[in-house]
């Protein structure tokens, strides 16, 4: 069966919220500080592909199931890294 998209993660340490929005690609959300840096990740590498099936079976041990509604709590006070 199919994912559906987007799906929701986190680190267990709270220092990284990822919103996955297809088989090859996610948002990171890395906290720095008081608040998040945005990484646009497109998986077109092969250390990215198994980062995101990682991620989308929550099969690494440090990963866990995340809401939406944590996910934009976190984008509302996101910085760019540029």
């Amino acid at each position: 069966m199919a994912a559906i998209y987007p799906l929701y993660r986190r680190l267990r340490n709270g220092a990284s919220l990822y919103r996955i929005e297809a088989e090859d690609r996610f948002t990171e959300l890395q906290r720095v500080g008081a608040g998040w840096l945005v990484h646009v990740v497109v998986a077109d590498r092969y250390p990215e592909r198994v980062r995101l099936s990682e991620l989308i079976l929550a099969s690494d041990h440090g990963v866990e199931p995340a809401t939406e509604a944590e996910f934009q709590a976190a984008w509302a006070v996101r910085r760019s890294p540029f």
